[in-house]
């Protein structure tokens, strides 16, 4: 018998080192799409029609369109798949479900709501992984771990490679308590394999012409020299804002998505708001519309260039209330990315009201925090702000880790016990039978 679960184990390695290729080139097609689309209703169609920004009316419009194609994507089969209200889902489901799962995701993104494209993404790559374990013929658990896979290796193209996916997914499963603690290793390796596989391809088509690669990183932040005494304080109050910020947007975005999302008035309405938001910020402050609509992650650097305390907490503000309204509405989407945009706003307005607080330090903390808050996992949210930060924020990372540890001690008091796990997988499979 364990000669078999040996044999089927490492059948299913296998298989997940083949998934990371076409799981890369499937994301890295996804994501390109979404950016040559996006630039063209945003930026090509208004300077066709002689504007050369888009007029108010199209900011509002658009966004309201988005919510009724969500409708329609809705309608099909699998009904849009997982809700970000309930953050990220790794169960596997198949071609036909994750079809209308990924549709929704892409009105969401390509209209300018703000939610991220780890969401779609995720669905691509377990969708992939089901389905080459059919072809596999593989039991049902190791179906379940060739589509976790599939996963791992989708996520791996928006978190900078495959150490900070691989570190989510280890992380939430070993809270989840679904799987006795020897077997985490052997669960999760196929998708730390099929996730350096897929970093391997994506890598070698980053400079392919037509090809859009997101860089997760923050250009422009100068380097960081040591930790001052000072700065462990307002890193301290840098985590408490960020957590509070992303928890109250998830909470509310939530409790309204569970309550009235996914009804097309919902959907239309949710969708001019967003648009409303971002217009209005536009109209009082000149700041992009960017800053506002989206996930955020192409916007961070701009928040660099901000000086002013004022329009900073108005992207704040608008931001938090369009990605509730975004989650609340209905729209399917990631809720990962947005928030990070939040924990960057915050850290950059910490540096504004205190100059003496380096920038990247308080960016690193923000990220941390953020990631920490949004999905409950501290581990994740630290190692995200070191990979955002560069080789120049070496030394935030202790920043980083205490900002984290504090928005994942709040998220938990929020949720009102002291031992959540992290919000993915909720509906992790059952334990499956690998050799020990």
């Amino acid at each position: 018998m364990k000669d078999k679960q040996t044999r089927t184990y490492l059948i299913a390695l296998a298989i997940s080192a083949v998934i990371g290729v076409p799981v890369a080139f499937a994301s890295t097609g996804f994501t390109t799409l979404v950016h040559d689309a996006t630039t063209w209703l945003w930026t090509d169609i208004p300077h066709d029609l002689g504007y050369g920004e888009p007029p108010w009316w199209y900011v509002i419009l658009l966004p309201a369109i988005g919510g009724l194609l969500t409708f329609g994507a809705l309608q099909l089969p699998g009904k849009g798949g997982h809700s970000p209200a309930d953050g990220l889902s790794f169960q596997p489901a198949g071609p036909k479900l994750a079809a209308g799962a990924v549709l929704a995701a892409f009105f969401a993104l390509l209209f300018g709501i703000v939610l991220g494209p780890e969401g779609p993404l995720t669905a691509i790559g377990l969708a992939l992984g089901v389905y080459a374990a059919r072809l596999a013929r593989e039991d049902e658990t190791m179906g379940a771990i060739v589509a976790l896979a599939g996963g791992f290796a989708a996520i791996s193209t928006v978190f900078g490679g495959p150490l900070a996916s691989s570190l989510l997914l280890f992380e939430a499963v070993a809270t989840s308590g679904k799987f006795p603690s020897g077997m985490l290793q052997r669960i999760l390796l196929p998708g730390l394999l099929a996730a350096g596989i897929g970093d391997l391809i994506f890598t070698g088509v980053a400079d392919w012409s037509g090809v859009h690669v997101t860089q997760l990183a923050i250009p422009g932040l100068p380097d960081y020299g040591t930790v001052k005494v000072y700065e462990i304080g307002l890193t301290l109050v840098v985590a408490v804002v960020v957590a509070v910020l992303v928890l109250a947007a998830r909470r509310l975005g939530s409790e309204s998505f569970h309550r009235v999302g996914g009804r097309l008035p919902v959907l239309l309405a949710g969708g001019a708001l967003v648009g409303a938001i971002a217009a209005l910020v536009h109209a009082l402050s000149d700041a992009p519309y960017s800053l506002v609509l989206y996930s955020g992650e192409s916007a961070m650097g701009d928040l660099l260039r901000e000086t002013s305390a004022a329009i900073l907490v108005g992207v704040l503000v608008a931001k938090a209330a369009a990605y509730a309204i975004s989650i609340g509405a209905g729209f399917r989407g990631g809720p990962v990315f947005p928030a990070v945009f939040i924990g960057v706003a915050v850290g950059v307005l910490g540096h504004v009201v205190v100059p003496d607080y380096s920038i990247t330090a308080a960016v690193a903390a923000g990220v941390a925090a953020a990631g920490a808050a949004a999905l409950r996992a501290p581990f994740f949210g630290a190692l995200l702000a070191a990979l955002l930060v560069g080789s120049g924020g070496t030394h935030t990372y202790p920043l980083a880790i205490i900002a984290a540890v504090v928005a994942w001690l709040i998220a938990l008091a929020a949720a009102g016990r002291t031992d959540a796990p992290p919000e993915v997988p909720q509906d992790a499979p059952a334990a499956p039978g690998v050799p020990r």
